[in-house]
């Protein structure tokens, strides 16, 4: 999907995204992110290794490599259950 500009977030949009991040984090479970990249939203699923507050980055975990998420990226962040 391409979109013109980026979403701006409500407050309680943040939060949700934060406490989710935070949960895949302390339980190690895998995330989705839906990401904002070079105008267009970007799905990224994988493990978050680390969260770095003063950078404002997590470290994401894929099949392939650890990427390196600014939070500014992220639009939306969404647990994934085993099942799926």
């Amino acid at each position: 999907m391409k979109y013109d500009k980026k979403r701006d977030l409500t407050e309680w949009e943040l939060e949700e995204i934060e406490q989710t991040i935070q949960r895949a984090f302390k339980l190690q479970k895998l995330v989705k992110l839906m990401l904002w990249d070079q105008n267009k939203l970007l799905g990224q699923v994988g493990l978050i290794t680390g969260i770095d507050v003063y950078k404002k980055q997590l470290l994401l975990e894929t099949d392939l490599s650890i990427k390196r998420i600014n939070f500014d990226m992220i639009q939306k962040a969404s647990l994934v259950d085993a099942d799926d």
